[in-house]
C-alpha cells in the first residue's frame, strides 16, 4: 500500500522540482518523471514505468490532473485500468481521492478541464501567431544569406558555367545545402 508519485513537465526544471516537494510532503516515497515531455505524448517513459510499478491496493498520486492528461479519454481510460487492478488515484491540487463515487466524477471533470485548457492555450497560440504573421513578423531561425546574397548567388550560377554551387557556397561561407535551400524559397 505505497503512494506512488508521478511528475511530468514539458520545458521549466523549476516545475519539475515543485511537484516532487510536494509529492514528498504527500508521503510519496517512489517519484516516476517525465522531463521535457508533452501531456499528449503517447509514449511517455515514466508514466509507463509508474504503470507497471503500480500494485494491488497502491495510490497513484500526481499533483494536478493535467500533469499527467490532457486528453479526457486517455485519463478515464487509465483511471479504468489502474482501478481494475485495485490501485487508487489522488490528486493533491484538485483534492481528487477515486475510492468514492464522489472523487471518480470529479476525476473525469478535471480531466476534461485539463482538456478544454489545452485547447483553449492552443487556439491561442495560433491565433496570436497567425495574427504576428499578418504584421510580417517572422518565425523560425534568421536565414543565414540575405536576399542581396541570393539574388547574386542567383546571378553567380546563371552567367559564371564554371563556377558550381559548392564553390559559391564557400564564397558566401555558408554550407551547400544552405545555400540551396536559399534558392529554392525553402
Amino acid at each position: 500500500m505505497a503512494l506512488i508519485g508521478y511528475v511530468r513537465c514539458s520545458t521549466n526544471r523549476q516545475m519539475v522540482l515543485q511537484q516532487i516537494d510536494a509529492l514528498r510532503d504527500a508521503g510519496c516515497l517512489h517519484i516516476y518523471k517525465d522531463k521535457a515531455v508533452r501531456a499528449t505524448a503517447k509514449k511517455r517513459p515514466g508514466l509507463m514505468a509508474v504503470r507497471k510499478a503500480l500494485k494491488s491496493g497502491d495510490t497513484f498520486v500526481i499533483t494536478s490532473i493535467d500533469r499527467a492528461f490532457r486528453s479526457t479519454i486517455d485519463a478515464i481510460i487509465f483511471l479504468d485500468d489502474i482501478t481494475k487492478d485495485g490501485v487508487t488515484f489522488r490528486s493533491l491540487i484538485q483534492n481528487i481521492d477515486t475510492r468514492t463515487p464522489e472523487g471518480r466524477r470529479w476525476y473525469i471533470h478535471a480531466a476534461s478541464d485539463a482538456e478544454y485548457e489545452r485547447a483553449v492555450i492552443s487556439r491561442r497560440t495560433r491565433e496570436q501567431m497567425a495574427a504576428a504573421k499578418r504584421r510580417g513578423k517572422k518565425f523560425g531561425r534568421p536565414s543565414k544569406l540575405s536576399r542581396k546574397q541570393i539574388s547574386w548567388a542567383r546571378k553567380a550560377l546563371k552567367t559564371d558555367k564554371e563556377k558550381t554551387k559548392i564553390e559559391i557556397a564557400q564564397e558566401l561561407k555558408v554550407c551547400p545545402r544552405t545555400l540551396t535551400r536559399a534558392l529554392s524559397g525553402i
